[in-house]
């Protein structure tokens, strides 16, 4: 049986669901920036406005942003809650493409390092989500509150049997943290019911799929970021070569030559003690990706901007790998998971 969170009384108490939906907001904000950056290429970086106004994006990114409050603030339930994941998204990714307009005393949109830092927010909120909802399980109290956020949203559109059993599961959990029992048979009662509704489309999120869940993506992740890393760090030998032959010197290159050699370090070690099924191999690994992630791919964007999202998706698609198997490691290893 899992444990239960022992049971607190917070004001703020957490949406199960939120996780996955910050993640779909940040994605659809990266989509957002890459489509508006390749539209004004096309186009020849058009301006809105005449001879004296210049109607910016930023604009239309601040009123989606609050059209997305309204919405959520004006109306119950979940598909309000998912238009305005859709619009904030939007607007965030709209408002976040102009961030060099506002760092520069210029207003300079093509101000280079602007590419990193917008790569630095969206990376920060999504530590700052998982950190939210990864802290510590749901309390007993957030357990029930979900379960009745369900029951009330079921009651009159329906749930579907995926969201039906999870609020089970969680009126469950609240049960054995000590919730009233009264309180929980009401809502399962609401629940019962609720008429069945058809499966929808699920939200979109960095869950990691399935079939890079297997020991075998271990290896390959690890190859992967092994050769990204060195040719990272090939790249970044000769350009620096370059600017000492040009007697012109650079110190975005030489700290990104240095973080490239430690992540390419970690990486040999790594793969070679995963080969030789050795314990820590794995945690070498997701130290190799976490410098890529919140180091080196930073440098990327501020040297090559765009030119770096392959890389980044490399980085951050072997973090992913990484972490779920030592959680997988970490859950089979307490104990408490299974009293």
């Amino acid at each position: 049986m899992t444990a239960v969170t022992t049971r607190t009384h917070s004001r703020l108490l957490r949406d199960a669901a939120s996780s996955g939906q910050v993640e779909a907001l940040l994605i659809l904000a990266v989509a957002t920036i890459l489509i508006t950056r390749l539209y004004l290429h096309v186009t020849g970086y058009p301006q809105v406005g005449g001879a004296v106004l210049h109607v910016a994006h930023v604009l239309w990114g601040g009123l989606l942003m609050v059209a997305a409050l309204m919405m959520s603030l004006t109306f119950l339930g979940r598909a309000p809650r998912r238009i305005a994941v859709v619009l904030g998204g939007i607007g965030f990714g709209l408002f976040l493409d102009e961030v060099g307009k506002f760092v520069t005393k210029t207003n300079d949109y093509f101000f280079r390092p602007s590419v990193a830092i917008m790569y630095v927010v969206v990376v920060l909120l999504l530590v700052a989500n998982r950190t939210v909802h990864r802290r510590q399980g749901l309390s007993p109290d957030e357990y029930l509150a979900n379960a009745a956020a369900t029951a009330t949203d079921g009651l009159v559109h329906g749930l579907t049997s995926t969201d039906r059993d999870q609020a089970r599961v969680q009126l469950d959990r609240a049960r054995e943290g000590g919730v009233d029992p009264e309180a929980v048979e009401q809502i399962g009662i609401l629940l019962d019911r609720c008429r069945e509704a058809p499966p929808r489309l699920s939200a979109i999120s960095l869950r990691l799929p399935e079939q890079l869940r297997g020991e075998h993506s271990v290896r390959v992740a690890a190859v992967l970021l092994t050769v990204f890393s060195v040719g990272i760090l090939v790249n970044a030998a000769v350009t620096l070569e370059g600017d000492l032959a040009e007697r012109s010197s650079d110190v975005t290159t030489v700290i990104q030559l240095v973080g490239s050699a430690a992540t390419v370090l970690l990486c040999v070690a790594g793969t070679v003690g995963l080969w030789r099924g050795r314990q820590w191999a794995v945690r070498a690994l997701r130290g190799a990706a976490l410098i890529t992630v919140f180091f080196v791919d930073v440098l990327e964007f501020a040297v090559r901007e765009f030119g770096a999202l392959i890389n980044v998706a490399v980085g951050a698609a072997a973090l992913s790998v990484f972490s779920h198997h030592l959680r997988r490691v970490s859950r089979r290893e307490t104990p408490a998971d299974t009293a």
